[in-house]
């Protein structure tokens, strides 16, 4: 095989992740620009894999750059190109299950499939890349799919993904509901002239739980920002997956900081907002109920890895270590589901399994030993005020895990304490790769809120 192959196939996925948006089906006569042409194709619900074939060998190579052993689709596919007389050809598909019956397949179908040697398992092409020595890359979808209806049968073992043509988004709406809403299939891919591909799926609603809570800031700090969700694993830990900011409003958002201020614990983890405020943590009791658009395991990096937490009502929450979850996209709150508790019955990861396949969810051996954090610089002022007593502390703490994903080299962070005030304690939290910026951070903060009347310890 040409190793070539798989890094092609890596980077095709990492290319293409790229440019998917995910819509709802009501959102097709808003969201998809007007096209002189559409290619619609069906959504398989199975794994990404590319195909090539040279010297007469199929290799069959999914997003993580795994070969997968021979099953029956090799020989299908190396009979088929030998009787069209080709000899290179390299093709993004998708390797599904088909049972033969009407119930719909899922993703993890496929892994059982694969495990059990491949058996009911098909391949739906739905991208050339190259045939012979011709580059397909930046030629149309349209002359690609012509290109490859000249190859490839509309069914059997390795096949063209069903798909239409179509000047009409009332057209596209309507394929939706037969193959999607009345044919229960995953969904739509929608492809024009343009660099956008839209995949077009049902809403997903699931239960989690919240597990804390950030303040919106400016003009809107006494707003509620996002809610920050986690379901719950077999054994008890919460696994982090979302922030939950879509779906209030304003007044409810005032109500909810307000009531959650009130309800924060412990944690030794620190999860930041996209405002650069941290989560505060607060113990998981309430439930949500939410709807997205999409929901993804991998992204252009690889597998998704979010903080896997313990707690415990005397001390609060602790860090356990990345282990593989989803994003989701557009969280929209549905309701509090006060008939619902946080338990392992109610909010369990095992929803997403019902939808989503993991490449391998063993974490015994994902745990790591991170490098420490230091403390770089820290200052502590004090000041007596009417009988109460203030404190200020300025801190930053440089990670030294800049190296690995999803941490920032430095971590400014600054507590206000005032034992007389309504809400006695204050904390922001900013991150940066700069040493210069948290320094100058440092500065800003220290010089904006130490004044006449302040002492250092």
């Amino acid at each position: 095989m040409n190793n070539n192959f798989v890094n092609k196939a890596i980077n095709y996925k990492k290319f293409i992740a790229s440019r998917y948006v995910a819509i709802e089906s009501q959102m097709i006569p808003t969201k998809l620009a007007q096209f002189k042409q559409f290619l619609v194709s069906l959504k398989y619900d199975g794994h990404f894999y590319a195909l090539s074939y040279e010297n007469e060998e199929i290799t069959l190579i999914n997003r993580n750059g795994k070969i997968l052993n021979e099953i029956h689709i090799h020989k299908d596919a190396a009979k088929l190109f030998k009787e069209k007389g080709i000899k290179k050809i390299f093709l993004a598909g998708e390797l599904y299950v088909d049972d033969n019956n009407s119930e719909r397949t899922r993703q993890f179908n496929v892994t059982s499939a694969i495990v059990d040697g491949g058996k009911n398992l098909k391949f739906a092409a739905f991208d050339l890349m190259e045939l012979e020595d011709e580059l397909f890359k930046d030629k149309s979808v349209f002359e690609k799919y012509d290109k490859l209806k000249t190859i490839l049968p509309n069914d059997g073992n390795i096949h063209l993904v069903e798909h239409i043509t179509t000047e009409s988004k009332t057209e596209i709406a309507e394929y939706f509901k037969e193959k999607v809403t009345l044919g229960n299939l995953e969904g739509l891919v929608v492809k024009n002239e343009g660099f956008t591909i839209f995949k077009v799926k049902p809403k997903f609603t699931f239960d989690a739980v919240i597990v804390g809570f950030a303040s919106s800031d400016g003009d809107r700090s006494d707003l509620l920002r996002d809610f920050l969700l986690a379901f719950r694993k077999d054994d008890g830990s919460y696994q982090i997956f979302a922030h939950l900011s879509h779906g209030f409003t304003d007044d409810q958002r005032r109500e909810l900081l307000a009531e959650y201020k009130n309800k924060v614990v412990k944690s030794d983890y620190l999860e930041v907002a996209r405002n650069r405020l941290g989560f505060q943590m607060v113990a998981p009791e309430t439930v949500v109920e939410f709807s997205c658009i999409d929901v993804i395991n991998q992204d252009s990096k690889g597998n998704i890895l979010k903080m896997n937490l313990s707690y415990e009502e005397k001390t609060g929450y602790s860090a356990n270590f990345k282990q593989p979850t989803v994003s989701v996209t557009i969280p929209l709150f549905i309701r509090f589901r006060e008939d619902k508790k946080a338990t392992v019955e109610d909010v369990n990861f095992k929803q997403i399994l019902e939808i989503m396949a993991f490449d391998d969810l063993d974490t015994k051996n994902q745990g790591q030993d991170l490098p420490k954090s230091e403390i770089i610089k820290r200052a502590v002022y004090t000041k007596e005020s009417r009988g109460s007593k203030m404190i200020r502390k300025f801190v930053i703490l440089k990670t030294n895990k800049e190296e690995l994903d999803n941490y920032p080299a430095y971590v400014f962070h600054y507590t206000d304490f005032s034992s007389g005030r309504k809400a006695p304690l204050k904390k922001d939290v900013k991150v940066t790769d700069s040493e210069a910026q948290v320094n100058e951070i440092y500065d800003k903060f220290l010089f904006k809120n130490i004044k006449k009347g302040w002492e250092q310890v």
